[in-house]
């Protein structure tokens, strides 16, 4: 398998809305091996691809024509999760019941309710499906809080999106960085304290890794890679 570094740069394109496929160009390259060479590129992403269910790998599709071959996909979050995305605090969740899977290793959730829907991820994870509501933005609720050495009823921020919220993840005890400086006990990366912040996605690349592969091993020059929405014509 090819080292991303050697391979050319992801290339821009002029497109509406999210890309659904990802195409080389490759002159000269005829429609019959191109075929051959998409179909190889698809079973190499299968293999590459983040795996929950499974059911996004297995949409993943060749397509082909005269001069170009690629990738097509059938899920939106494919595209995420090649290119990646910043960080962001989820608004639009604001005042929404919001269905969530989360891990339970040791079985804690289905214990509490035997009838909860459960799944197993296809690398063997056993996840349970909660619900949970965020409150609007601003909004504010009554808790219990120890105040000057007593128990009081305080206003506090509700979970809304961007409320604060527990740093609930730091560096372990005696980590270092690249420098050699101790960082353990230091926030983690993206921890940022506040409700309902997705954390953003590194890059995984894995299409575009499969697309290069591919040619590679069909002894093709590696062209360009374009995410778009419509196959080249």
């Amino acid at each position: 398998m090819t080292e991303m570094r050697d391979a050319p740069r992801l290339q821009e394109a002029n497109m509406s809305g999210i890309p659904d496929r990802l195409l080389m160009h490759v002159p000269g390259l005829n429609r019959g091996i191109a075929r051959v060479v998409a179909y190889v590129a698809s079973e190499y992403a299968k293999e590459n691809a983040p795996k929950l269910s499974g059911a996004s790998s297995e949409r993943f599709v060749g397509v082909a024509g005269e001069g170009y071959f690629g990738l097509r996909w059938g899920h939106s979050y494919v595209w995420f999760q090649e290119a990646g995305i910043n960080p962001f605090t989820m608004t639009s969740l604001a005042g929404k019941v919001i269905p969530m899977w989360v891990e339970d290793p040791d079985g804690e959730e289905r214990r509490k309710n035997p009838r909860i829907q459960t799944r197993v991820t296809a690398d063997g994870r056993t996840q349970v499906l909660i619900f949970r509501r965020a409150a609007q933005i601003g909004q504010r609720k009554m808790a219990w809080r120890r105040r000057n050495g007593r128990i009081q009823r305080v206003s506090v921020p509700a979970s809304y999106p961007g409320a604060p919220g527990r740093i609930n993840r730091r560096r372990e005890a005696g980590a270092v960085d690249a420098e050699g400086n101790r960082v353990g006990g230091q926030i983690a990366r993206r921890n940022v304290g506040v409700r309902w912040r997705h954390p953003g996605l590194d890059p995984k690349n894995f299409l575009y890794k499969a697309m290069v592969d591919a040619a590679r091993e069909y002894g093709l020059e590696v062209g360009p890679v374009v995410p778009t929405n419509a196959d080249w014509s």
